[in-house]
């Protein structure tokens, strides 16, 4: 099992394939007005203005960007993993990602560039509410691509942040 952080070589997670209509309006892209809302620990708040959501994403020690964020009502949600040494992607797998205990599939494609220069990469999204409670109570998520290995994403301090995402939203949405 390999831990994203300090190492992590390549990962590309996209949208579960129900979700693919969903994607484009939820998640991130180049392009957005994105700009930053406040710091929760490790974890940075960000206001995506095109979309009227908020995300929250870290750099981890070994540089790679973690982001998660949520459907309005958090009906849904999106994990992303970005790294600047991607490998050969295939075009499509699938994903499977163990948060908490429970454990959630769908199909991934590679995905492409973050919204920062230089990293590649992709979301999986997941259309379960647990998937929130999972996110704001677990420590770490294991995603299991079908490749020899596995990646431990460290989510600690994920719970403040989740916080500071629902507030911002809030706010962003009240405008």
């Amino acid at each position: 099992m390999m831990k994203l952080t300090p190492t992590l070589t390549a990962i590309a997670l996209v949208c579960a394939t129900p979700f693919a209509a969903a994607a484009q309006e939820l998640l991130p892209t180049r392009g957005d007005t994105i700009s930053n809302f406040r710091s929760a620990g490790a974890w940075e708040i960000r206001k995506n203005e095109t979309r009227n959501l908020c995300f929250a994403s870290y750099k981890s020690e070994s540089g790679a960007i973690v982001q998660f964020g949520f459907a309005e009502g958090e009906e849904a949600g999106y994990l992303g993993l970005f790294s600047q040494a991607v490998e050969n992607v295939p075009a499509s797998q699938e994903i499977a990602v163990l948060a908490n205990g429970n454990l959630y599939v769908g199909e991934a494609t590679g995905m492409g560039p973050s919204i920062e220069d230089g990293y590649e990469g992709g979301y999986i999204m997941v259309n379960n509410p647990e998937f929130v409670k999972d996110i704001e109570i677990g420590q770490e998520l294991v995603a299991f691509p079908d490749m020899p290995n596995s990646y431990v994403v460290d989510m600690r301090g994920a719970k403040n942040a989740l916080y500071e995402v629902r507030k911002c939203t809030t706010e962003l949405q009240n405008q």
